[in-house]
């Protein structure tokens, strides 16, 4: 199987860097094939501006990085997002990857009634999210925006199946041997997969 990882978390000491990593590691141990794509050290550049908003919606596509990214995203069996909560939601980076990369005509199309179909049926993902709150009011107080907009909006629309999705808590109050405890059971849900 063919993986690809994005990375979109700016400290390289950040337990989703390490996520990054040790998935990677798992992964090429097993003998699968690996990519990751870092939107940080490549630069990748968030914002909609008027004129890319012009291109994508033709399909003009002249970002070289965009391009790359998609070309990945074709050839990858697994999608894995691994990413903080800021603000309850995604750092902008990995939005504007979404916006910019899960363009019409290639991650989805529109019916004779204006239904988004889905065109990227053949991928799964697994979405690894960390933040300091509670799960209990993340998913209570807040109902969870990251399944309702990036799971279902974005991925599921797209026609991705979320084969999991990890959602951490209190991840920088829980100490050592907490965030230990769950890069094993990432490590181990990706040894088994």
């Amino acid at each position: 199987m063919n993986y690809l990882v994005i990375s979109s978390h700016p400290y390289s000491e950040s337990f989703n860097v390490g996520v990054v990593e040790n998935v990677a590691e798992v992964l090429k141990e097993k003998g699968e094939q690996v990519s990751v794509i870092d939107l940080v050290s490549d630069g990748f550049n968030p914002v909609m501006s008027s004129d890319d908003l012009m291109k994508w919606r033709t399909g003009a596509i002249d970002n070289p990085l965009v391009v790359e990214y998609m070309k990945k995203i074709d050839e990858a069996d697994v999608l894995v997002f691994p990413f903080p909560l800021w603000w309850g939601h995604m750092p902008a980076i990995l939005k504007g990857f979404c916006d910019k990369v899960l363009q019409v005509g290639f991650a989805y199309k529109y019916d004779e009634n204006g239904n988004m179909v889905g065109l990227l049926t053949d991928k799964k993902a697994v979405v690894i999210t960390t933040m300091q709150m509670t799960n209990e009011v993340y998913d209570g107080y807040l109902q969870n925006p990251i399944i309702g907009s990036f799971i279902k909006d974005t991925l599921q629309v797209c026609g991705i199946d979320v084969a999991k999705h990890f959602q951490i808590e209190t991840i920088v109050s829980g100490g050592k041997e907490y965030t230990d405890e769950k890069m094993n059971e990432i490590k181990t849900y990706f040894k088994e997969m």
